[in-house]
Parts: structure tokens; sequence; C-alpha cells
């Protein structure tokens, strides 16, 4: 038989037990909370040419560079415009190199340092001469037979892929 002291022992112990798994199970077993992400964005896209390399045939002879281009607003300034875009971070590029030519595909990588960012415009472009403001829309990001842009909203710390279809037969109409 047990004595009365052993028994207040034995219920002291199992309390201390209980309260020592509730106060360590504050959160039951509730999931816990995701993190959230933070950093800069990436979006990443890959120009597909319809025709491959030998649909180059139909861009001009003088292309000597193409460049993706992404702008928060919509519809786009002048040619004269969109570096002032560029400058007061209402839009990104791709790089001052040019992607690459003559391919089947093309890759791209552009961070976005200031996330989260919506892009009402991407596109890509071509340059034929030297000037900077020479440049022509060859591609639109956009599901739609009219080339109606879709949004890209790039959040902190995700990546956004994108593929962007370009047919030098089919050229999307001009922003500006």
């Amino acid at each position: 038989m047990l004595s009365s002291q052993t028994y207040m022992n034995d219920r002291i112990t199992i309390f201390f037990a209980l309260l020592l798994l509730l106060i360590s199970c504050s959160e039951g077993l509730a999931p816990p909370e995701p993190e959230a992400k933070v950093g800069p964005g990436l979006l990443r896209g890959t120009i597909i040419y319809v025709g491959g390399k030998d649909n180059w045939m139909h861009a001009p002879d003088s292309v000597i560079a193409v460049r993706a281009a992404g702008f928060t607003t919509y519809p786009l300034p002048d040619s004269a415009g969109i570096v002032n875009e560029l400058l007061e971070g209402r839009a990104i590029i791709s790089g001052f190199q040019s992607l690459p030519l003559f391919v089947d595909s093309a890759s791209f990588e552009i961070p976005i340092q200031k996330p989260p960012m919506t892009l009402q415009y991407f596109a890509i472009a071509q340059q034929t001469s030297t000037d900077l403001n020479d440049q022509t829309i060859i591609g639109v990001y956009s599901d739609k037979p009219n080339f109606a842009p879709l949004p890209i909203t790039i959040g902190s710390g995700d990546t956004v892929n994108i593929r962007i279809m370009v047919d030098f037969k089919n050229l999307p109409p001009q922003p500006f």
C-alpha cells in the first residue's frame, strides 16, 4: 500500500510534468508560420525565335543588339522617355550587352533590387544602329494574338520565369 506521502509526491511530479508539457506546446499542433521571403527578386526569361535561327533572315541585316526590358507603366512614353523610365527606376533592362543573336533561343536574368515590382509591359527589342533610341519591339510578354501585354509581379525573394515568342514575320505593334 502506498503511503500518503508517496501518493502526494507522485501527484506533484505528474502535475509538474503536465505543466512542463503544456508550456512547451504553446502552439499546440498548429502548423508553423511560413517564413516571409526577403531579398531581391529575379526575373528569368527565355526568348524563343519562331522558326529558329533560320528565321533571322527576316530580321533587318543591321541588327546589332537584342535586349529584354520591362516597364512599370503602360502605355510607354516616346523612345526618349524610355531612357527616363530606366533612370527613374520604373523600368528594368537585361543589360547593355546584347543577348545572343542569330540563335534558336536565348535566356536572360534580371535581378529586381527593390521588390515588389509589377511590370505592366515587358518586351524584347532589337537595336539596328549605334543610336540607343533606334529600337524596335520584336516580342511582347503576352498570350493574346493582338499582343496585349500581361503584367508580371515579382515579390521579395521570388524568382519568376517567363517565355516570350519572337516571330520576325509577325511583329507586335510598337508601344509608342
